[in-house]
């Protein structure tokens, strides 16, 4: 049974990398992200970068086990409507979803790989970078 969706007032500050904003019914929800983020100190670069092939953007993401199927099951709705008097959300990102209403499959996938490279210096040396 497909139900109304009504939202009074609905205020998202960022919604950014892959997210769902879903006011209504749907079938199904898919929501991937796949990022590379390297953070260096000083600007050196190394020519191609980032075509390197990374294990967690290959690896299979673990499932949930699916519950036994129900023999039959009964929905009442006591009203068609799904009302929402207000939403407040700071920020939705790297495949979230915020759904009001009715879906059968909702799926979620984020793998970020962040590298960090800081110079290395000894204690109380002074780090070598590109003025050094």
């Amino acid at each position: 049974m497909k139900r109304t969706s009504v939202v009074q007032a609905f205020h998202a500050e960022t919604l950014i990398i892959s997210s769902v904003l879903q006011i209504g019914d749907s079938e199904r929800i898919s929501a991937r992200t796949r990022a590379l983020a390297v953070q260096r100190q000083y600007e050196l670069f190394f020519g191609p970068e980032g075509e390197q092939t990374f294990p967690i953007f290959t690896k299979p993401i673990p499932r949930w086990s699916s519950p036994p199927p129900v023999a039959s099951r009964r929905t009442l709705h006591h009203s068609p409507v799904i009302s929402v008097r207000s939403v407040r959300v700071l920020g939705i990102s790297s495949s979230a979803v915020v759904h009001i209403g009715s879906t059968s499959t909702a799926e979620g996938e984020a793998r970020i790989k962040h590298i960090r490279q800081l110079a290395d210096f000894a204690p109380g040396a002074q780090p070598r970078g590109r003025d050094s």
